[in-house]
């Protein structure tokens, strides 16, 4: 029977390997009839456009490549935004959704109800032709702090610039990171003869917090904070109105189905565990962080994959209030001035597949590290 099995699955990949190539030789052929190029040369052409978000230095005399380079950043950006705060508003609406409060519960429930039949494409419109546009003009900024700007024409924040010995501030970040992996690590640690866990106070927050401190003292960190001039603002960190209005309007409709995912997860838990909690003498907040929600997460995360999958693929809407992405900018703007639809198609989708599979290979490594073991 193995022997069989084996068989059937070369004769399949034979299948599938000979699709893909009668697949490749008929596009080249066709694209060699028609006189189109299909090398890959024009990647290291000269892009002639602007960018207007860019995380890395980038100028229209700048590659292709680098434009590719530029635009996949500003998907990533995008997307892990977009995750970071979905997750965050749809686990409070979970709970709230469990809240013995009949106003809180039911609000939430509604919430739900809305967001999540309206679709995300026409959410982002939303925020953006509507709420955005409302926002005032330049000279009448929203302040905050006199360092942070809001108007029409984005968000406007302070930037860190390491001027000298960056080296120390990246130094101080690993050891910050591993002070904390470290102080997780004993607080989860017991004893089994005495029964006590280490569990670190709130001093314990300091450590990483010093350490930071004296990383940006040895490089000589310089704080650049937005200046208003002639034409709006410049320097800091600049959020584009296409960049919020993508952040909120995802972040709005996926947490919809973050937080009944979250509700089914905390509802799959025995009430006992709530009841033993309870009888211990612990506080709410201690009891979802330390109890139930360890326990949620062996059912959350696997339909969490799916919700982040669709996140990051529907990043691909930002085309259609010109964010500078993959799509907007490779498919649309260099397919416009290349004419090479096949290799950059084929390019943009491999990117996808590629991050998308890394996505779902770390939540499912994650969930078989917290998943339960059964003892034979």
């Amino acid at each position: 029977m193995m022997k069989r099995d084996i068989v059937y699955q070369v004769v399949l990949l034979a299948i599938i390997a000979g699709v893909a190539a009668l697949i490749i030789s008929a596009t080249q052929t066709n694209l060699a009839r028609l006189n189109v190029d299909s090398s890959i040369d024009f990647l290291w052409k000269r892009a002639g456009f602007e960018i207007g978000q860019k995380l890395i230095p980038y100028s229209a005399d700048s590659t292709i490549a680098h434009a590719f380079i530029v635009a996949l950043l500003n998907t990533l950006l995008l997307a892990c935004t977009a995750i970071v705060c979905a997750s965050f508003l749809g686990s409070i609406i979970g709970l709230a959704r469990l809240s013995d409060n009949w106003l809180v519960a039911r609000l939430a429930a509604v919430y739900i109800e809305i967001f999540r039949n309206i679709p995300s494409l026409l959410q982002i419109f939303f925020w953006y032709f509507v709420a955005l546009r409302a926002l005032p003009r330049t000279d009448e900024s929203i302040e905050f702090f006199n360092c942070v700007f809001l108007n029409n024409r984005g968000l406007f924040l302070p930037a860190i610039n390491p001027e000298q010995g960056w080296s120390w501030l990246a130094a101080a970040l690993i050891f910050a990171w591993a002070a904390v992996y470290f102080l997780k690590k004993r607080e989860r640690r017991q004893s089994p003869e005495s029964g006590k866990t280490w569990t670190p106070g709130s001093w314990s927050l300091l450590i990483p917090a010093v350490i930071v401190s004296a990383g940006i003292l040895l490089a000589d960190v310089s704080v650049q904070t937005p200046q208003e001039t002639r034409f709006g603002y410049s320097g800091g960190i600049v959020l584009m109105p296409e960049f919020l209005s993508l952040v909120v309007g995802l972040s709005m409709y996926n947490a919809t189905y973050i937080g009944e995912i979250v509700r089914s997860g905390f509802t799959s838990i025995p009430r006992g565990q709530t009841e033993a909690a309870d009888s211990l003498g612990l506080p709410r907040h201690l009891t979802i962080r330390l109890v139930l929600f360890p326990q949620a997460l062996r059912v959350i995360i696997p339909p969490l994959t799916t919700v982040y999958l669709n996140l990051f693929k529907s990043t691909s809407l930002a085309a259609a209030i010109a964010y500078p992405e993959v799509v907007s900018v490779f498919v649309g703007t260099v397919n416009n001035l290349v004419g090479q639809p096949v290799f950059i198609m084929a390019m943009t989708m491999v990117v996808y597949v590629f991050i998308s599979l890394c996505i779902a290979l770390f939540l499912n490594w994650h969930n078989r590290k917290i998943a339960l073991t059964v003892a034979s």
